[in-house]
């Protein structure tokens, strides 16, 4: 085992005039596993001075001087970073408190990264700081007190003046990750299973309770389209597909796709009719190509129930505006909708193909990914794919899903598609 001190060295920080950087802020402390690595094209930049600042152009540790949270900066003498320099406040009580972040060059045959961020996780960082009293080292050493003598010099029989933690190997180090991450992912289901019972009762107890309100409110509209113009019965259309939107957001949460009962639909009469309702309450950051086979009108029924159907299309249009499109609208976003006909052993079947054009999937994401809950494609925040429920909803129909993302060419320009492909039986 080394000790925590030997593979943490002293950097020697370079002056500099004032000028414009990139710069390492709190909000760019590693939140999870994989956002230990921080790059510079990550940050945004400043204006830094050598009063404030540091000047990092290498590959260094930081860590926060007040809470267990740390960062390994990549940087490099072409891209250098700026960290806000580590200071000393004096209290009214006479002792001093350390605040800011510090920096260290790391000895990765001796420390890993994540080894750091499983101490701060684990709370180890945090008891470290807490046993220091910087007032000692007021006393002992000339002020301005540096960082690096506060922290990583001997001073005798001063209480706490080194860093004396010993570090496993780092075989030991990897498996201490391991089984912290396995301890984690059990304790984050455990959570996620009771969120999710939580969820599902809610969601229940909205939708039950919102059942008559809905059927007076439609009860309602149907009244009022009888003594309007065609104007006032688009309008009346309207307040009607937001509300049956905002149902079906309440009842997709925990619902159990099987449960719901199935009728023979035309899928190209469903998707008309779909469409138009999306044009209602749905995302205006993008346009709808709807098309299909010539002969497709004459067979073209499938064994569904169409509220399911609609939710199986929110996910994928909504999912397409939030992380193909960023919620950012152009004329050149695009979504296709388009049905062909496909054959699943001997049985004639269809496939819904949705695609768009926005930002293609990460290349590691699989179809697996997508349909499993609380994975997430993008970093777009934790909205999800909603790849759960397409994967519940296709399987209700005893369908397959599956996705591509992959540039396509054409005569105006290069484009980069998802596309998901929803394969269903066709029945007579």
């Amino acid at each position: 085992m080394s000790n925590l001190r030997s593979s943490l060295s002293v950097i020697n920080f370079e002056k500099f005039g004032e000028t414009k950087g990139k710069v390492f802020t709190a909000d760019n402390f590693a939140k999870d596993w994989d956002s230990i690595y921080v790059i510079p094209a990550e940050l945004s930049d400043g204006i830094v001075n050598d009063q404030a600042f540091h000047k990092v152009d290498r590959k260094a540790l930081v860590l926060d001087m007040k809470n267990p949270r740390m960062a390994y900066v990549i940087a490099n003498q072409d891209s250098p970073v700026f960290v806000p320099a580590a200071r000393f406040d004096k209290t009214a009580e006479g002792k001093y408190v350390g605040k800011g972040f510090l920096i260290f060059s790391l000895d990765f045959t001796i420390l890993l990264p994540e080894f750091v961020f499983f101490l701060c996780r684990q709370g180890f960082w945090e008891k470290l700081l807490n046993r220091r009293d910087y007032s000692l080292y007021f006393e002992i050493v000339d002020f301005p007190i540096t960082l690096e003598g506060c922290f990583l010099t001997e001073m005798g029989d001063t209480p706490g003046a080194s860093l004396g933690y010993e570090i496993p190997s780092l075989s030991q180090q990897r498996e201490k990750i391991t089984a912290f991450k396995a301890e984690e992912k059990y304790l984050d289901d455990i959570v996620a299973s009771k969120e999710r019972k939580m969820l599902k009762k809610t969601s229940s107890d909205l939708n039950h309770m919102m059942g008559t309100p809905y059927i007076r409110i439609n009860n309602a509209l149907e009244l009022l389209s009888q003594d309007v113009d065609e104007k006032g019965k688009s309008r009346i259309k309207y307040i009607r597909d937001n509300f049956g939107y905002i149902k079906r957001l309440i009842e997709m949460n925990g619902a159990n796709f099987n449960d719901y009962p199935k009728a023979k639909v035309n899928i190209v009469d469903f998707m008309e009719r779909y469409i138009q309702g999306w044009e209602n309450y749905g995302s205006k950051t993008f346009s709808i190509e709807f098309y299909y086979d010539g002969d497709f009108k004459g067979e073209n029924t499938i064994l569904a129930n169409e509220t399911a159907l609609a939710i199986m299309m929110d996910c994928l249009l909504d999912n397409a505006n939030r992380h193909g499109f960023h919620k950012m609208s152009s004329p050149d976003n695009k979504v296709k909708i388009h049905l062909d006909r496909a054959t699943i052993g001997n049985e004639n079947a269809v496939i819904i193909a949705v695609g768009n054009n926005g930002k293609p999937m990460p290349k590691d994401f699989s179809i697996d990914d997508y349909i499993t809950s609380g994975k997430f494609g993008t970093d777009t925040g934790r909205s999800g794919l909603g790849g759960s429920h397409v994967y519940k909803i296709v399987s209700s129909m005893d369908g397959t899903l599956d996705f591509i993302s992959e540039a396509v060419s054409s005569a105006e320009k290069n484009e980069w598609w998802t596309t998901f492909m929803i394969t269903v039986p066709l029945v007579l």
